[in-house]
């Protein structure tokens, strides 16, 4: 079954987003697979070469201690202490003659004898041997070293002692006059001489190649990483079969049954699961409409004809209506039902109605009358403000008379002691003239009536993404908690984002959040550092560092947006 595609872009749909990260994560298996299979060849492999080439070496320093304590000795027994047969006495050549026949039959094991002054200039160091001289010279305590060295193109293993000279070894390495006669006509006055006991005699050395064995290694790697390769491609083809069948049909026959087409709507871009979200959201909206507007029965109040609705508050819903004589349209504040049933919640009801009776501002609905527990108002326009937020935030010439009214209407409240308590976008409605109204107040206190919610004993009341910190500690009343929902709304408006993240915490892990306000300006850079210092001097987490008046926030916020008035905040 094909899937409808929606919106604009090359965006992937579900399949072949499942896809790539299927075989992302098959294929980058695969490869770590073989890589790891290298390393633990590689491991091994130096591990047998490390024991074998230490064997050697302990089997070499076997042959020297032997010509040294057993042959050399009977030699001297049998032949006088002034004899000197190199043949049977030089540990040196015996060594290096019994391991050179050793190489003949083992030709992979090279053994070597190297010093910077030897007899025979055969054994003379070569660079590397140079550098290991010195690296031993440096320390007496270093007696062992191992390591994979590069030679003429090719890698060896490579293991190495070093030698230090004893007294018994003076006579044919201190002064050449005092050498026996044999060593120097063979060898000559030059090499070998001028050593004391406890200098390094030279260096022990056993290399094995290993260019061959970690050529095979890598080999075998990526033989393995192929088999996975053709294995994972294979798994796929069966993955995707079954993820068309099981997943991609049924949700396209899920789709078709609850995607609806909406020319006035936005289009929805993503895959199908972002469709689907969007399409669920939509109805989710519809069903809480229904459920919250289910005693409308019949359509309509008085003389009044209920439409559709607008908006939903802390306690109620608003309508949009008319007039059944006239046609005039009005607006229908209805409670929800829980709240008519619940005697706190129809207390607070009751208070919220009361505050739009009592109150007058151009920025709240006109009351024309009370129906019962409807409270029938004048028609409110427009699109409530997080409709404009959510898409990118308000161009900035629209910040000033948007947030001039919200700031003079709060003022408004708290000269005759209300505190709002709930500034949200979803209860403030701006129409095509830039004119904000207020719809909501259910969660309003004034200082001239008992709370019902303080009396009730209730915890934090409303949604935490814009209840100010002390707010979600339980207090109530204060007028700098508003201040704050006005930041918020300021920096909703200014950067199209939230300074956290609004997803659902714990209210320990919301106070935490709030502590950490994002930097406007890390999403509009362009935004002017005196806006940026008004919103988080507003969003401040502690209630006696915020603006502690209205106006004195109102008064900055003028000064900085007259300043600046051509400073787009839209993307």
């Amino acid at each position: 079954m094909k899937i409808k595609r929606y919106g604009h872009g090359a965006t992937p749909n579900l399949k072949q987003r499942f896809l790539f990260w299927s075989a992302l994560l098959l294929i980058g298996g695969g490869f770590l697979l073989s890589i790891l299979s290298f390393w633990n060849t590689r491991r091994l492999l130096m591990a047998d070469a490390m024991t074998k080439s230490e064997v050697i070496l302990r089997e070499v320093e076997a042959i020297r201690s032997y010509v040294k304590e057993e042959l050399r000795p009977k030699m001297y027994e049998l032949q006088g202490k002034n004899t000197f047969i190199i043949e049977a006495m030089s540990t040196t050549y015996i060594s290096t003659r019994i391991m050179a026949r050793f190489a003949e039959s083992m030709p992979n094991y090279t053994y070597r004898r190297a010093s910077l002054n030897p007899h025979n200039p055969g054994n003379m160091a070569d660079p590397f041997e140079e550098e290991m001289l010195d690296w031993f010279e440096e320390d007496p305590n270093r007696l062992f070293w191992q390591g994979v060295v590069k030679k003429n193109g090719e890698s060896f293993f490579i293991s190495i002692i070093p030698e230090y000279f004893e007294a018994s070894c003076i006579r044919c390495h201190g002064k050449a006059e005092d050498a026996p006669k044999e060593l120097t006509e063979r060898y000559g006055n030059d090499g070998g001489f001028r050593f004391k006991a406890g200098d390094l005699a030279g260096i022990n050395s056993v290399a094995i190649p290993v260019s061959d064995s970690l050529r095979e290694a890598w080999q075998g790697s990526f033989v393995l990483f192929a088999v996975t390769l053709s294995g994972t491609l294979l798994l796929l083809w069966l993955l995707m079969l079954l993820f068309q069948r099981l997943v991609i049909e049924r949700l396209g026959a899920m789709l078709s049954l609850v995607v609806q087409k909406d020319t006035e709507s936005k289009p929805v871009t993503g895959d199908e699961l972002d469709v689907l979200q969007a399409s669920l959201g939509s109805l989710r909206s519809y069903v809480r409409s229904a459920r919250k507007g289910s005693s409308l029965e019949p359509n309509f109040i008085g003389n009044y004809i209920v439409s559709k609705p607008v908006a939903a508050g802390a306690m109620s819903w608003l309508y949009k209506g008319h007039i059944a004589d006239s046609g005039e349209m009005v607006s229908l504040k209805i409670g929800f039902d829980e709240t008519m049933q619940n005697p706190l919640y129809r207390s607070c009801y009751e208070s919220e109605l009361h505050f739009f009776k009592s109150l007058s501002h151009p920025c709240l609905p006109e009351v024309k009358e009370r129906v019962d527990d409807v409270l029938v108002l004048t028609e409110v326009r427009g699109r409530n403000l997080f409709h404009f937020l959510g898409n990118g935030g308000l161009e900035y010439r629209f910040l000033l008379p948007v947030f001039s009214q919200l700031c003079d209407m709060v003022a408004s409240f708290h000269a005759v002691g209300i505190v709002h308590h709930d500034l949200r976008p979803q209860v403030l409605m701006l129409d095509t003239q830039q004119q904000l109204s207020l719809i909501d107040m259910g969660l309003a206190s004034s200082d001239q009536q008992q709370d019902p919610i303080v009396a009730a004993g209730l915890g934090p009341q409303g949604d935490m993404l814009y209840l100010a910190p002390e707010q979600i500690q339980g207090m109530r009343g204060d007028p700098r908690s508003d201040i704050y929902g006005i930041g918020l709304l300021l920096y909703l408006a200014a950067t199209g984002h939230f300074p956290f993240s609004d997803t659902r915490k714990s209210a320990r892990n919301w106070l935490r959040h709030k502590r950490q306000v994002e930097s406007p300006r890390r999403y509009r850079p362009e935004l002017p550092e005196a806006l940026e210092q008004i919103i988080l001097h507003a969003l401040s987490f502690d209630i006696n560092t915020r603006y502690q008046w209205v106006e004195d926030m109102w008064d900055e916020l003028t000064a900085v947006l007259d300043a600046e008035p051509g400073i787009s905040a839209t993307p």
